[in-house]
């Protein structure tokens, strides 16, 4: 079963954490044969309820002193564009979707995206709500 991380460090960022988890993201996750999705949700004031059904698992936590584990088990990362969790998602060859949290521009995120994208490293994007 193929699964997928989202991670959002060790800050909040709402809006991806909301986006990953609708109903019309799991559909599409599960469309592409993903039959699992965990999300590292940092300190978002509100995070969904993990669940389990016969074809989908959603597993939630706030922090791990270590996302190597998650990593590792996944088959595709969405991240925000700390440089540590991009590193570490890259070294790892997993492929990476990076989501700039545009509330945090004044920590280059946006230009660490751009950079890593123009050598061949991820896909990013501004806006945590790539369906539309």
């Amino acid at each position: 079963m193929k699964s997928a991380f989202v991670t959002v460090g060790t800050t909040s960022f709402e809006e991806l954490i909301a986006a990953a988890s609708a109903p019309e993201t799991l559909q599409a996750l599960r469309s592409l044969g993903y039959g699992r999705l965990v999300l590292q949700v940092g300190r978002a004031a509100a995070a969904p309820a993990p669940f389990r059904t016969a074809a989908f698992t959603l597993d939630v936590f706030r922090f791990k002193e270590s996302l190597a584990e998650d990593l590792e088990n996944a088959d595709l990362v969405i991240s925000h564009a700390g440089a540590g969790t991009c590193l570490e998602t890259l070294e790892k060859g997993k492929p990476l979707l990076v989501v700039v949290n545009e509330k945090l521009m004044n920590n280059h995120q946006l230009e660490l995206a751009r950079q890593l994208y123009r050598d061949g490293h991820l896909f990013y994007c501004t806006s945590p709500f790539w369906s539309h």
